[in-house]
């Protein structure tokens, strides 16, 4: 997904570009990436297709600015302060996303239809989505958790990871209910007392 688009200096050009990706986020996480013209984000930030174009590229271009800078952009900066961390706890790593995510539900709703749309290897966020765990799990694994003894930190982290997918899908379908608290209980399935006493 490389294009040529413009980088907005003014602060109505970073204004529109913030319009075109809120609008975008929303598009994609109801009607996924087929269902989402460049032509309906242009109607709702009140521009035409071609200056839609002037600042995103392209639609693929579009697809990877809401990736890559807005979704993994606040959780890759969590990754980062957890390795100077002077005990890391896998269970820190896991409320901070949580908490993050729990204050963005469009772009949540946003990542996980993508997700299950790029199942798909022609989806063109197909690339992105099978190497982004190859790569969220070689940055957990570059951190020197503080463990119980006897716990291994990839298979934790594999599971955990899932769940919090499984999660989210729940807490999407029910908005009504408090994200920190669901993954709450699912912490203590994870890391149960007394072993994770300390450690959590």
């Amino acid at each position: 997904m490389q294009e040529q688009r413009r980088t907005p200096h003014s602060t109505a050009a970073q204004d529109r570009m913030a319009a075109i990706l809120e609008t975008a986020v929303t598009s994609l996480g109801v009607r996924g990436y087929y269902g989402t013209s460049l032509q309906s984000i242009a109607n709702g930030v009140g521009l035409t297709k071609a200056g839609v174009l002037h600042y995103v590229g392209s639609k693929e271009g579009l697809l990877e600015l809401v990736l890559d800078k807005m979704y993994d952009l606040q959780t890759d900066e969590i990754f980062a302060a957890m390795q100077s961390e002077e005990r890391p706890l896998i269970a820190e790593l896991w409320r901070k996303t949580v908490a993050v995510n729990a204050q963005r539900p469009e772009l949540v709703r946003m990542f996980t239809t993508l997700s299950a749309e790029a199942l798909d290897p022609a989806h063109p966020a197909h690339d992105y989505f099978e190497s982004r765990e190859g790569k969220t799990d070689d940055a957990a694994h570059t951190i020197r958790w503080s463990l119980p003894d006897g716990v291994q930190a990839g298979p934790l982290l594999q599971a955990g990871f899932s769940m919090m997918d499984g999660i989210q899908l729940r807490w999407l379908r029910n908005p009504g209910n408090d994200l920190n608290t669901m993954w709450s209980r699912c912490e203590s399935v994870l890391m149960p007392y007394p072993l994770w006493q300390g450690y959590r």
